[in-house]
C-alpha cells in the first residue's frame, strides 16, 4: 500500500510540473528537470504521510483491543462479584 502511494503521489507530482511547465511554455529540459524533482518531492512526501497514517491506524487498533480486554475483564469481575454474592446469601450463616 506504502509503494502504491509513493508512486501515485511521484506520478502525480511529474504529471503536474510538466502539465504546468508546457502550459508556461518553458523548455523542455527545464520542465522535465522541474518534473523529475517534484517527483522525487511528492513521492517522499506520499511515503511519510502513508507511513504516518498507517500507524495511526495500528495505534488506534491497539488502543481499541486494549479497551476491550479491559472491558471484559471488568465484566469477568462483575460476574464474579455477583456470583460470589448469590453463593453467600445461599448459604445458611454458620
Amino acid at each position: 500500500m506504502t509503494q502504491l502511494v509513493t508512486t501515485l503521489a511521484g506520478a502525480f507530482g511529474f504529471a503536474l510540473i510538466c502539465g504546468l511547465g508546457f502550459y508556461q511554455d518553458r523548455g523542455w529540459d527545464r520542465t522535465l528537470t522541474s518534473a523529475a524533482i517534484a517527483a522525487l518531492a511528492f513521492g517522499l512526501v506520499g511515503h511519510w504521510w502513508m507511513r504516518l497514517w498507517l500507524a495511526s491506524l495500528v495505534s488506534a487498533q491497539q488502543e481499541q483491543a486494549q479497551a476491550e480486554m479491559e472491558r471484559q475483564q471488568q465484566a469477568h469481575a462483575e460476574a464474579q462479584a455477583e456470583a460470589q454474592a448469590a453463593t453467600q446469601q445461599e448459604a445458611p450463616p454458620a
